[in-house]
């Protein structure tokens, strides 16, 4: 390139890849690839400095502005799934803000315990005769003692929704339960409760949930008024 003669170069290399018998060989692949890259060598060589700044910054731009588009095009796409995902949500919910599910992992966790208490009690005999009498007792005992637990809940929120009609219209009814069948409803006023949310990751369309810690400040009962 440094004499000159760059087009006799290209004649020489454009005749000897013609002359060429394999041209799917790996010597041939190999040659047609040092071709390619030496005439974008010389191109990058002989191209001005306004060529260079007009090719860099179309480039950059490009780049840029199609990045930026496909950021814009994928929040807006996760804000609509996320929308959609929230109405199929309410819909579900039938007017509450929020209802706990009646079968939630730990208590499912729970009949499991239940279920296999009543199948060490149902084959008693069965186990005594191999294992002894003290191990299925104690396994019997433990279940039980653990699927009691499992369902013993206390100050958990079953539910909350806004009163839209009455004397206490605007207002949150939180249902909260004592026990695992036994619940109270209070009255609530919005700026007496607060709520801290632990999310496991927080990001568009992510419903991993840790768990969630409500403080009231002020409720009214509606049992004991």
């Amino acid at each position: 390139m440094g004499q000159r003669n760059f087009l006799k170069v290209v004649d020489t290399l454009e005749k000897f890849q013609s002359g060429m018998m394999d041209k799917n060989s790996a010597q041939a692949k190999e040659f047609i690839v040092f071709k390619r890259q030496l005439y974008q060598l010389y191109e990058v060589q002989n191209r001005s400095v306004w060529e260079h700044e007009h090719f860099s910054f179309q480039i950059d731009r490009h780049n840029l502005s199609s990045l930026y588009k496909a950021n814009i095009d994928f929040i807006h796409e996760m804000k609509k799934q996320d929308t959609i995902d929230q109405m199929v949500d309410y819909t579900s919910l039938k007017g509450y803000v929020f209802k706990k599910r009646a079968m939630n992992p730990r208590r499912v966790k729970g009949l499991g315990a239940f279920a296999g208490a009543a199948s060490i009690y149902t084959y008693m005999p069965y186990l005594a005769a191999y294992l002894g009498s003290t191990v299925p007792l104690v396994s019997l005992v433990a279940a039980s003692l653990y699927g009691m637990l499992a369902f013993a809940e206390s100050q958990f929120v079953s539910s909350i929704k806004v009163i839209e009609e009455g004397t206490h219209r605007g207002l949150l009814e939180v249902e909260v339960g004592t026990s695992a069948f036994a619940s109270k409803k209070i009255i609530v006023n919005v700026r007496d409760i607060q709520s801290v949310v632990s999310l496991h990751n927080d990001d568009y369309s992510d419903e991993n949930t840790d768990g969630n810690v409500i403080l009231i400040h002020k409720y009214f009962d509606v049992a004991t008024n």
